[in-house]
């Protein structure tokens, strides 16, 4: 599946003020997850399997760093977990790095709220508005910035890179 996203990443101290602040709208609970991405030495963007329970989705996605709500082009393949996929992907690319999270996903009509336990980084929100489902028209970057003020967040919180970036910075030093 291929789809438009926008989407913001910020750091914060703890998920439970953040939910707190989210508490005026009516929010689905998709679930909660323990997610394992492993991300692959691709030639072009970046390319990641995630592993959560008894499915994996293969991910691919092309975006530049930056601390702004940003776009990217995402294709998106959910399949029952099958370890011959990964074992193919590590033999063709070799593994960048892992990144091993708890994720609890909130939904809000056509946006995602990830509320993010990155082991070994902290805690992370990450806001994604998506154009599935949605009317033609909307403005994805402006769902973002509502969700920004809505938290309450400040530029300060936010995160410039993906948490595959902040893992390998960490390991560098």
């Amino acid at each position: 599946m291929e789809l438009q996203n926008v989407e913001f990443k910020a750091c914060v101290a703890d998920l439970d003020s953040i939910e707190d602040k989210l508490k005026g709208i009516e929010l689905v609970l998709e679930g909660v997850y323990r997610q394992v991405d492993t991300y692959y030495n691709a030639p072009i963007g970046r390319v990641k399997l995630r592993e959560y329970g008894e499915f994996s989705s293969l991910i691919y996605y092309d975006r530049k760093n930056g601390e702004e709500a940003k776009s990217s082009d995402v294709i998106y393949y959910k399949h029952e977990n099958n370890p011959a996929l990964g074992a193919i992907l590590e033999l063709q690319f070799g593994i960048k790095v892992k990144v091993s999270k708890i994720r609890k996903v909130l939904k809000y009509k056509n946006v995602s709220i990830h509320l993010d336990q990155v082991d070994g980084l902290g805690c992370f929100v990450e806001v994604e508005a998506c154009n599935v489902g949605v009317e033609r028209g909307v403005d994805l970057k402006q769902q973002c910035d509502d969700f920004f003020k809505l938290m309450e967040l400040t530029k300060e919180d936010l995160v410039a890179v993906s948490y595959s970036d902040l893992i390998l910075q960490l390991n560098e030093k």
